[in-house]
């Protein structure tokens, strides 16, 4: 399992930050129900709120995928029987938003945004070769800034409107999604990542809808998935 001190000691072995996150070894998680546990456990739990992405030559989530996420575990095992890929709706319907890293650039901008503050080690952190995907508990009563979307090089917050590939997903280039650190729970961002994605309480406005969709995502619109069995 990784986790802080794991990191910590690589550090103490002579290894750079991003040498470190990248020695740690991958998970690969158990199953009831064909559910990964994690998901099964993220959804009874936790309520979030995930729905399947198509196997086939293309991936295209649509708003009707979106609105079909569920945390009903008996929807679920449905859609397990296909052993689909998995995605999760993030924002405040699930209680969770996602940071995106993507690569060297991405983790270059979060070691110099986050400074001596490794609190984002403690969350449920998981990664397919390069892309890392961090989850924090969404803020109660705050509202997502839509500028944040792209908050450093290679930097991405997925909120309101988006979704993110979950394991045990494959990357089109075959890379497996895997938690780094899979009992981990959600803990809650750190100040300096909630200034600047959440704007005040008092600037929630219900009435007006988020957009739906981000950039970020139409990225992986068209994206090649390999095909994962599973028993």
């Amino acid at each position: 399992m990784k986790s802080a001190s794991a990191f910590v000691r690589a550090l103490e072995q002579g290894l750079s930050p991003i040498e470190a996150l990248q020695s740690l070894p991958e998970y690969e998680p158990p199953y009831i129900h064909r559910i990964p546990v994690e998901i099964y456990r993220a959804a009874l739990r936790d309520g979030w709120r995930f729905f399947p992405v198509s196997f086939g030559k293309h991936l295209a989530v649509t708003h009707a995928n979106l609105a079909q996420a569920t945390d009903n575990l008996q929807q679920l095992r449905s859609w397990a029987i296909e052993s689909p890929n998995w995605a999760l709706v993030t924002g405040p319907n699930s209680g969770v938003f996602v940071l995106e890293v993507d690569g060297g650039k991405g983790l270059a901008s979060l070691l110099d945004l986050c400074g001596d503050d490794w609190s984002w080690l403690e969350t449920l952190r998981s990664m397919a070769d390069e892309k890392r995907c961090i989850s924090f508990a969404w803020p109660e009563g705050r509202r997502q800034i839509s500028s944040s979307r792209q908050i450093g090089e290679g930097l991405s917050v997925l909120g309101e409107g988006d979704w993110v590939l979950i394991p045990p997903c494959r990357e089109p280039h075959g890379a497996q999604h895997a938690f780094m650190n899979p009992m981990a729970e959600i803990a809650t961002a750190p100040v300096w990542l909630i200034d600047r994605a959440f704007g005040p309480a008092d600037t929630v406005d219900p009435s007006r809808p988020f957009p739906p969709c981000s950039s970020v995502r139409g990225a992986w619109s068209n994206a090649v998935l390999a095909e994962v069995t599973h028993d």
